[in-house]
């Protein structure tokens, strides 16, 4: 019996939380084609046969400024230490050539690392040996394993090839546990994901969900959520005329939370100015983006 903690590496929009919800078979972290959209490390657990492997879906690296995004890209690379293994999630579109920004940070930490190179259906396959090639010079990899996280290829021959070089150990959760975060972190990323499916430009970035009361009880769970927002603006865009927006964002995010977590429910959503709160420390850590 195989167990062990794998973290997903990689720049913003190379689909690593596609992969994530791919590796688990069921979606769990939230997804958008828009990038930046994780901003903190995700658990799930994937239990077979043959082990248990908790998965972390983790913040994009970049060039980070601001006090929320250089937290995001702590959370990101100080994972590597703490993990059996990390898959470093490249997107073969777009990382021809070796990311230097990311590697100077894997040669200084010399993880076990497994490089995944995803979006593999969008080239020709005559230009991946190249790619795999030139990687394979720039770092001492357990594995190269080229995989479409959309379309979901490869996806069971990665997670064989991650269990291969896990540790022996028995699981730490029970065979049907899908996470250890909680339901209410789980709400609130789930009605953040409809924030970015419906609204653009800054509004997106600018906006958190906080859950205020999470009530259950035997046929309804009420949920009562503040979105944050940093400007007026923002606010009237994100309600929309006549309340249209947010009322739309709140009747998706329920279905979707209703599905996660098999009950009817009752979702009371309210937009709340605060001020440049990306930019504080204190909210922050309310938020759970500590570094």
């Amino acid at each position: 019996m195989k167990f062990g903690f794998v973290s997903l590496l990689g720049r913003p929009n190379v689909r690593k939380s596609t992969l994530f919800n791919a590796l688990l078979g069921t979606k769990l972290a939230i997804i958008s084609p828009k990038p930046q959209t994780t901003r903190n490390r995700i658990s799930g657990i994937k239990t077979t046969e043959e082990g248990q492997i908790v998965f972390w879906d983790l913040p994009g690296v970049h060039k980070a400024l601001g006090i929320m995004n250089k937290r995001m890209v702590s959370i990101a690379l100080n994972a590597i230490d703490t993990v059996n293994l990390a898959l470093w999630v490249i997107d073969a579109q777009k990382d021809v050539r070796v990311d230097e920004f990311i590697m100077g940070h894997i040669k200084t930490k010399k993880p076990p690392l497994i490089l995944v190179i995803n979006k593999i259906d969008l080239i020709p396959k005559d230009t991946l040996y190249p790619m795999v090639e030139s990687y394979s010079k720039a770092y001492n990899f357990l594995e190269i394993v080229p995989v479409s996280a959309l379309k979901e290829d490869y996806i069971d021959e990665l997670r064989k090839t991650i269990l291969k070089h896990l540790p022996e150990g028995e699981p730490m959760f029970a065979d049907d546990d899908l996470t250890d975060i909680p339901e209410r972190v789980l709400v609130a990323e789930m009605v953040r994901e409809k924030i970015f499916q419906f609204t653009h430009q800054e509004i997106p970035y600018s906006a958190a969900v906080q859950v205020l009361k999470f009530e259950e009880k035997p046929k309804l769970i009420s949920i009562y959520a503040e979105i944050w927002v940093e400007k007026n603006t923002q606010k009237g865009i994100l309600i929309g005329s006549g309340g249209e927006m947010i009322k739309r964002i709140g009747s998706l995010a329920r279905k979707d939370i209703e599905e996660l977590l098999g009950s009817k429910c009752y979702l009371e959503l309210n937009v709340k100015v605060k001020e440049n709160w990306r930019e504080k420390p204190a909210v922050l850590d309310t938020l759970g983006i500590r570094a």
